[in-house]
């Protein structure tokens, strides 16, 4: 039984990999006002609540209730919005080689890192709520998730301000 699991766990991994990949190369050859484009709304001021709460811990660490960061991050369509924003603002990011490649390499690959743990922290709550386990890791997801699209989105914006800064008031707007 449990190298049956095991051989699935591979092949969901394998596939996943392989879809990431697909989407990737079909990211490239998309122009950046067509990326910019597909850009989806969030509530930003409330993504950098939940993850400022994480990233810069302070007294009374507790106050945000597991409701309350679902409703600042949008729910379930908020998380689903983020996971596919992530792979737009490693575009983004990897558009910027064409000005500034040192950089762009750097901060597209640091930002790689954080779209894996924003779908972990995604993929690990949405598992948590199928099998229906206890909610109490929710509230970590939930913050892992906002804290990994924040980075992501200063990340972007800060290599937009010292590579191309006639680009950056549009690229702003969107997020």
């Amino acid at each position: 039984m449990t190298s049956i699991f095991l051989l699935c766990f591979f092949v969901f991994l394998a596939g996943g990999l392989i879809y990431t990949q697909v989407s990737v190369q079909r990211l490239r050859s998309v122009s950046w006002d067509d990326l910019v484009a597909r850009m989806q709304p969030l509530h930003a001021r409330g993504l950098e609540i939940v993850a400022l709460d994480n990233l810069q811990p302070k007294a009374n660490q507790v106050k945000l209730e597991p409701e309350h960061l679902w409703g600042l991050v949008g729910g379930m369509e908020g998380l689903r919005c983020m996971r596919r924003n992530a792979d737009l603002l490693i575009a983004l990011a990897a558009y910027v080689q064409r000005w500034n490649f040192e950089e762009g390499v750097i901060v597209t690959e640091r930002m790689r890192h954080d779209a894996m743990q924003l779908k972990r922290a995604i993929f690990c709550l949405r598992f948590d709520m199928m099998i229906r386990r206890s909610h109490i890791r929710a509230p970590f997801y939930i913050q892992q998730a906002a804290s990994s699209y924040y980075l992501m989105t200063r990340r972007v914006l800060a290599l937009y301000e010292t590579s191309h800064a006639g680009l950056l008031p549009r690229l702003a707007e969107v997020m």
